[in-house]
């Protein structure tokens, strides 16, 4: 069978921890300038031992001590009523700002703050009784000019006085920053000891449990009262040599902590989290943030920590790493994480917090993350953010929370729209939006989930309408968009429409995306040709480069620079899914969408669930010659739509097929594991018409 049609607007655990370094210890102190020198600690009037808390009927509003990743102490006073905060820094800067609970992940709050100027922002905190923990965009160790990075750390506001409640074993993660761009990984096990009086660290090579500690390695501390609720322990052998530290409590839990200069090197910054040593280790659920400015959650048990994060710059992954057993000679509340991997770490935790730091080895050295302990039931996986490529050519984002049942739209102006959603009790795995902007007899606006992805339909901004007018209209969704470039190559079945304010057409064509990603050709020829035998003469050739952000890509076409475009791949089952929307570049009245399907030889049997841009919702079943559609629309009429499937011949894409309705109007499908989407062919009777859908 041979097809013709004119392409237009195409364009588009090792043992050994190497656990020393620097004194080990610190209380507040200064931020070095760019010059090395020191700055002494700001005073700042904090509660000894007692809650403060503001003039606020939330026993959670108050001022606590910060204990930051970039290795100083400071000081966040919230107010949970009026939603706001201060962070002052050690040197009496201060930071004011809001903050607010993000819908997706409850009981976590949002810091506003003008220092963020990532795609997303990762500055957060969760709270527990008289601590909080999350990141804050500090001011980057011995950055000149001054820069901002978001940060981990962790606050008190209730800390041990009585010397006799200090005495435990504890084990210390921590990390040091010794001038520009060197950072350092400490972890070793102490004892505090004799009511509060006698201190014992263990710096070695190896991290030895206390008791075993060999005693070359061992150095013994003096402890006296300090201000402020402070401990400050002094080396029996090296008076110059002292640590001084606070002993929060945290849910019933001693939590030992330390920041600013090292006593040995006061142009080294650190942080030290000491938390009681125990075999205890329980699977649990923490929530918070680590130094390369990520936030998430943390699964941990005897075997496995799997972290889920979203980045600053919008990426979300997980990533799933062995959790290793006790050796003989360490402390049994330390176990190793990718022990035999090339990036190692050492976790900790109390069932309060869980604290994992690298290894000292060039990959991980200096990486800490800290986070909560939720013992509540885990939210949903599905809940977070996703990036929506719609068929009105728009980009926008979809945040969703399943246990709360709300969404907000929110599109590339800001303008969010936002309401609540339902399961459809006719169709298990199949949600619809609630929206005011929805006013037809039927509600078509719905969705569905496959792993990171959303398939569904939602009432858009009519492409190029004005005034705004609203239609419910297809629409992809991920957080799973590639952003490795050579991890882009492939060749897809694309098919997208373009739209005016009046008028839509159709664009159906294969193209591949070579070279390591930095390629890709595309097929611009009256006959639908598998890219290889596309004739020279119809080949264009398109630069690839890296896109606005992180997981979006810029193509340019070689012999002519305006026909251009950005595009993201999109993992979807297992396969690439090229996704693209937007407005035409070279004529700016045109919406495009494109969706390109991963060619390949086999065409199962397949259900698929999903909508269209004539605004039904339905279910479609297909197989290898035929096509059947029952479908609802937005005025309250259902419709079932037959078709049969042909191939593309010997030199038409394989994983296409042209779909011949009643009548002499073609469409053309295409199908990867999961996705199904089909196109009308550029006649007046179908030109624009496209159907997405979730194969079940």
């Amino acid at each position: 069978m041979r097809m013709t049609r004119y392409l237009a607007g195409c364009g588009l655990a090792a043992l050994l921890a190497a656990c020393g370094g620097g004194g080990g210890g610190a209380a507040g102190g200064g931020l070095p300038l760019a010059n090395g020198a020191v700055q002494p600690e700001a005073k700042v009037a904090v509660a000894a031992a007692t809650t403060k808390t503001l003039d606020s009927a939330d026993a959670r509003s108050g001022t606590y001590r910060v204990y930051a990743a970039n290795g100083t102490q400071q000081t966040l006073s919230v107010d949970f009523d009026a939603g706001s905060y201060t962070m002052t820094d050690n040197l009496g800067a201060a930071e004011s700002g809001t903050f607010s609970e993000d819908f997706t992940e409850p009981g976590t709050y949002v810091f506003a703050s003008s220092r963020v100027t990532a795609v997303v922002n990762t500055a957060r905190f969760r709270v527990t009784t008289d601590a909080i923990v999350g990141a804050f965009p500090f001011s980057v160790t011995f950055s000149n000019p001054l820069a901002y990075a978001v940060q981990p750390f962790i606050a008190a506001r209730n800390f041990v006085v009585d010397p006799a409640l200090l005495d435990s074993d504890y084990n210390r993660l921590g990390i040091s920053h010794n001038g520009p761009g060197s950072s350092e990984s400490q972890m070793l096990a102490l004892r505090v000891s004799g009511g509060g009086t006698a201190l014992e660290v263990c710096l070695d090579n190896v991290i030895y449990r206390i008791a075993l500690c060999p005693a070359t390695s061992k150095r013994t501390f003096t402890i006296a009262a300090d201000t402020d609720s402070a401990w400050i322990a002094t080396n029996i052998a090296d008076a110059t040599d002292i640590v001084r530290f606070r002993m929060a409590r945290i849910g019933g839990q001693n939590v030992y902590l330390a920041a600013g200069p090292s006593a040995t090197t006061p142009t080294t910054l650190l942080l030290r989290i000491a938390l009681a040593n125990s075999s205890n280790w329980p699977a649990t659920r923490g929530v918070g943030a680590s130094t390369e400015g990520s936030w998430g959650s943390n699964l941990i048990d005897t075997a496995n920590a799997v972290r889920t994060s979203t980045s600053a710059d919008g990426t979300y992954g997980s990533l799933s790493l062995p959790v290793g057993g006790i050796f003989s000679q360490m402390p049994e509340g330390i176990r190793s994480i990718n022990g035999n991997g090339t990036r190692k770490y050492y976790g900790m935790q109390n069932g309060q917090l869980s604290v994992i730091v690298g290894m000292r080895n060039p990959e991980t050295k200096g990486y800490i993350q800290i986070n909560l302990i939720d013992t509540g039931t885990a939210p949903d996986a599905r809940n977070g953010r996703y990036k929506v490529y719609a068929t009105n050519g728009s980009r926008q984002t979809l945040a969703l929370n399943l246990d709360s049942k709300r969404y907000e739209m929110t599109d590339a102006a800001g303008t969010v729209a936002s309401g609540s959603f339902a399961e459809d009790t006719a169709a298990a795995g199949s949600f619809t939006f609630d929206s005011n902007r929805i006013t037809s007899p039927v509600n078509t606006a719905r969705f569905r989930f496959a792993t990171d992805t959303v398939v569904g339909s939602f009432p858009f901004a009519a492409a190029q309408v004005s005034p705004v007018s609203y239609a419910v209209q297809p629409f992809v969704a991920s957080r799973a968009l590639v952003k490795t470039q050579a991890d882009l190559d492939g060749v897809y079945n694309r098919l997208g429409i373009n739209l005016t304010a009046t008028t839509g057409d159709s664009s159906i064509t294969q193209i591949q995306v070579a070279n390591g990603g930095t390629v890709l050709y595309l097929c611009n020829d009256n006959v639908i040709y598998r890219i290889d035998n596309c004739p020279a003469a119809s080949v264009r050739t398109y630069t690839v480069s890296a896109g606005p952000t992180v997981d979006t890509w810029h193509i340019v076409n070689v012999a002519n620079p305006s026909d251009s475009g950005n595009f993201g791949i999109a993992r979807v089952g297992g396969e690439n899914v090229f996704l693209a929307a937007g407005v035409s570049a070279s004529t700016p009245t045109i919406s495009q969408f494109r969706i390109g399907l991963p060619e390949r030889t086999t065409w199962p049997t397949i259900v698929t669930r999903g909508g269209a841009t004539n605004g039904s919702w339905g279910s479609t079943a297909i197989d290898a010659t035929s096509y059947a559609r029952t479908q609802a629309l937005p005025d309250g009429t259902t419709a079932t739509l037959n078709a049969t499937l042909g191939s593309m011949g010997a030199i038409g894409p394989i994983n296409l097929r042209a779909a011949t309705f009643s009548g002499p109007a073609y469409h053309f499908a295409s199908q990867s594991n999961k996705l199904f989407a089909m196109v009308g062919s550029r006649n007046p009777a179908t030109a624009g018409a496209l159907e997405i859908g979730l194969i079940d």
